[in-house]
C-alpha cells in the first residue's frame, strides 16, 4: 500500500524550481482605449492595426461584454455595494 503513495508523491516532491530567469521580447504598439462616461453609458475611442474604432456600450451591458468586429477589449463589472451604484471595471485588452 505504500508504493502506490510513493510512486504518486515523487513527482510532486521534483516538481520546485530552484530558480531561474524568464526573458520577454516585444513592444506594445497600440495604446490602450480611452474611456469616457456618457449619462447612461461608456465609450470606447480605440486604436486597432492603425484605424480608429468607436463604441459605446450601455452602463447595464458592460458586465462580461466582450467586443465584436475590430474593438480590441473586453469587460467584467464588479460591483463593491449592495446597491449597485458603484462599481470597478476591468477592461482587458486583446
Amino acid at each position: 500500500m505504500l508504493l502506490p503513495i510513493l510512486v504518486l508523491a515523487f513527482p510532486l516532491l521534483n516538481a520546485h524550481a530552484s530558480g531561474g530567469v524568464i526573458h520577454f521580447q516585444g513592444a506594445i504598439v497600440e495604446d490602450g482605449c480611452l474611456l469616457s462616461h456618457q449619462e447612461q453609458s461608456v465609450k470606447f475611442s480605440c486604436t486597432q492595426n492603425g484605424k480608429p474604432v468607436v463604441q459605446t456600450i450601455a452602463l447595464n451591458k458592460l458586465n462580461n461584454y466582450t467586443a465584436s468586429g475590430d474593438a480590441p477589449f473586453s469587460t467584467k463589472m464588479r460591483y463593491i455595494d449592495a446597491q449597485h451604484q458603484l462599481a470597478v471595471l476591468e477592461v482587458t485588452y486583446r
